[in-house]
């Protein structure tokens, strides 16, 4: 049941913004000759299972059946869809929009049973969009493909978004792009860099400045104070690490599980003037594993 109008939740792997997040257990699927056939139970965050999520697979809409009318039925289901939104704009509250969220709510708790396994084993994950202006159906998001080991330079994103391309199973329609999952949110694969280029070239100014006042060119150094932001470990002429506490220590082959982080901090690698790896890592020392990549 719908509480309190100024409550709110982002629904992070469909971009719903919503009064409460659902989800579904219990989901079985089946290969049909038109489709996939499949069920699941479907979960209230107060109510518990209020119903069955279903699709024949036969070209058929995906409809709700509720398991008391009198509990939760279609018309809270409804009232729900009446005040949701997806990607900023309000959902179709007609018979399309409401398949859509049946939908969208299998895809959220699937994707996000995806993400859990990636953190769990070091992966990385990617997906295609297509946003709703370039489809007349409405946004796409296609299935999740997972890949071992986590991309954390963009030199391998480059290499894969080309490996993509060049299969001709995952050729993308017009308007539509491969995403990432940066560990908080889905974001391109190949997005805008992080740093701008003064930024770059202030990083760089300083990192002189540093090397200038070592006793050689090859002299280490450990956690030295690089501006208002960073800590440099490493040799500044050649390969430094800049973190943003004074632990050089980064565990960046693995995501974090904590439940809970009280503080972040980021980091950014260096090969002499080239940026290769930057992102978020938890700043507690016995973690330091990342939490989100640029």
């Amino acid at each position: 049941m719908i509480t309190n109008a100024r409550l709110r939740t982002r629904w992070v792997h469909t971009n719903i913004e919503a009064p409460y997040p659902f989800s579904v257990t219990g989901f079985n699927q089946l290969s049909t000759g038109r489709g996939v056939a499949f069920s699941a139970e479907l979960v209230h965050p107060n109510l518990g299972v209020v119903g069955c999520i279903a699709n024949g697979g036969y070209g058929g809409s995906t409809t709700f059946s509720p398991y008391d009318h009198t509990r939760f039925g279609k018309r809270n289901l409804e009232e729900f869809l009446r005040r949701c939104r997806q990607d900023g704009q309000p959902m179709d509250t007609g018979p399309v929009g409401m398949e859509t969220l049946l939908n969208e709510i299998v895809n959220e708790t699937e994707t996000a049973g995806i993400v859990a396994d990636m953190r769990a084993t070091s992966q990385f994950v990617v997906r295609s969009r297509r946003p709703r202006e370039t489809a007349s159906s409405g946004p796409r998001r296609g299935a999740p493909l997972v890949y071992r080991g986590i991309l954390l330079r963009r030199t391998d994103r480059e290499d894969l978004a080309a490996e993509l391309a060049r299969d001709p199973a995952e050729r993308l329609p017009a308007g539509a792009y491969w995403q990432m999952f940066d560990g908080l949110e889905w974001t391109p694969l190949l997005g805008e860099p992080p740093l701008a280029p003064e930024q770059i070239n202030a990083r760089l100014r300083r990192a002189d400045q540093l090397t200038a006042g070592a006793p050689d060119r090859d002299t280490r150094l450990n956690a030295v104070p690089f501006d208002d932001q960073f800590h440099l470990s490493g040799t500044p002429a050649a390969r430094f690490t800049l973190t943003g506490d004074a632990t050089s220590r980064l565990c960046t082959d693995s995501w974090c599980q904590c439940a809970r982080r009280k503080a972040t901090v980021r980091f950014e690698r260096w090969n002499g003037t080239t940026l290769e790896e930057s992102g978020v890592v938890h700043a507690a020392r016995r973690c330091r594993r990342l939490v989100r990549i640029d």
